[in-house]
């Protein structure tokens, strides 16, 4: 009986663990200048995302797409929710609006 509760809190961490940190995301939008040098974010909606280590670095000014996970990590832009493993594709038919 005791091995089974422990069996069981075990996988049950696991699924819940595992499930805060495999959320997928994708947004689109125009990539601003994070308040940190070398920060990139992405505003969709009420939403701020990190962006900063997308594949293919994203372009402060330049619309697009990005598709990532959401992590926990810390990370030195201390802004957004971090997406890691993302991909950044830029959508050179749409023009962001100079600020």
């Amino acid at each position: 009986m005791k091995n089974a509760i422990v069996i069981i809190s075990a996988v049950a961490i696991f699924f819940h663990v595992g499930g805060a940190y495999s959320q997928q995301v994708t947004a689109s939008g125009c990539a601003e200048a994070g308040v940190e040098a070398g920060c990139v974010m992405l505003k969709e909606g009420d939403k701020l995302y990190n962006i900063t280590h997308a594949s293919t670095k994203p372009t402060v000014g330049t619309y697009g797409t990005v598709t990532g996970t959401v992590s926990s990590d810390p990370d030195t832009c201390q802004q957004g929710t971090l997406l890691k493993a993302a991909e950044w594709k830029p959508d050179p038919e749409k023009v962001c609006p100079n600020k």
